[in-house]
């Protein structure tokens, strides 16, 4: 589970999974990697990059990876990318924002049966809590974004990919679908080279 995050907070989820928000500042091209500082609400992150992305200054980007930290500075190891445009960053800031409350929630929940549970035994040995793991969704449709933007890239013989191809192989609903398709275009990392028929720039 890729938990939401702010920049503040990066040092206290190393090699964590984490899930962040931000406004690209500056990009850096090496070799094989890409360097990006991003600003979010409480400051700054560093993403590295392994796969190249159709990104420009000022996008907004929702981030999933890895917390990992080098000569004290923290950075996160980016797994999936979304560009954000207009209302996707609205709905996403407002998930965002709603999920790093329930965490907290669930954060205060959880101190506050723990201190009860010290208070109330403390000649007892301690119990083993397990909590449960809760499948987001965010990680999922991120997922099937890039497999279909790679599938695209895979199998487009000169022409472009049609739709029908990528509803047949993914077998996901028409609805579905056609949001996912709708942001690869919006963000400008696929066209439509003629009708219903889809290219990667």
């Amino acid at each position: 589970m890729y938990l939401p995050v702010f920049s503040k907070d990066l040092k206290n989820y190393k090699d964590k999974k984490v899930c962040l928000i931000g406004k690209v500042i500056d990009i850096q091209e090496e070799k094989k990697v890409i360097r990006l500082k991003l600003l979010d609400t409480f400051g700054f992150f560093d993403v590295v990059l392994f796969d190249v992305y159709n990104i420009k200054l000022f996008d907004t980007l929702l981030i999933l990876g890895s917390v990992s930290e080098y000569n004290n500075n923290f950075s996160v190891i980016a797994r999936y990318l979304s560009i954000l445009n207009g209302d996707d960053e609205i709905l996403w800031r407002k998930f965002f924002i709603k999920k790093i409350k329930k965490n907290k929630k669930k954060n205060n929940k959880e101190n506050k049966m723990e201190e009860k549970d010290i208070v109330e035994n403390n000649n007892l040995e301690e119990k083993d809590i397990k909590k449960e793991i809760y499948e987001e969704e965010l990680p999922e449709e991120v997922k099937l974004r890039k497999q279909i933007l790679e599938f695209i890239r895979d199998n487009d013989k000169g022409d472009g990919v049609s739709l029908k191809d990528i509803k047949d192989f993914f077998d996901i609903s028409e609805e579905k679908l056609s949001n996912i398709i709708m942001d690869l275009l919006s963000s400008g990392e696929i066209y439509e080279s003629s009708p219903e028929k889809y290219k990667v720039i």
